[in-house]
């Protein structure tokens, strides 16, 4: 049931002097990005059937780990990512409450993917 994240994104070239170094050390004149404007914004209130697990964040973890504990699928990794608004792991620190949405079905419903 996976379903490709990149599926109708945008595609934009990142030349931004503010990741110059970072493009440089990788030998590069742009890095390339998606934009996910598209997903629909889910109030929790307006999806009833949607359970939240609350995860401790320890230094081990990763979104790709968490989604195949908890959806059988590590591609899935990204909606934990949208819904504690941390695109990168880097953004949580250790003892962080980390929310994942159950049931993936109805989540995706809810989404419109």
């Amino acid at each position: 049931m996976a379903i490709n994240r990149y599926r109708n994104t945008t595609i934009v070239i990142n030349h931004n002097e503010e990741y110059k170094d970072i493009i440089s050390r990788r030998g590069m004149n742009s890095i390339v990005h998606f934009s996910f404007d598209q997903f629909k914004e889910i109030k929790v209130r307006d999806v009833p059937e949607l359970h939240f697990y609350k995860h401790i964040w320890t230094s081990s973890d990763r979104f790709f780990k968490l989604a195949y504990a908890f959806y059988g699928d590590a591609g899935y990794w990204w909606i934990i990512a949208y819904f504690n608004n941390a695109p990168l792991e880097t953004d949580l620190s250790v003892g962080d409450t980390v929310l994942i949405p159950t049931p993936l079905e109805v989540l995706l419903s809810a989404m419109e993917i």
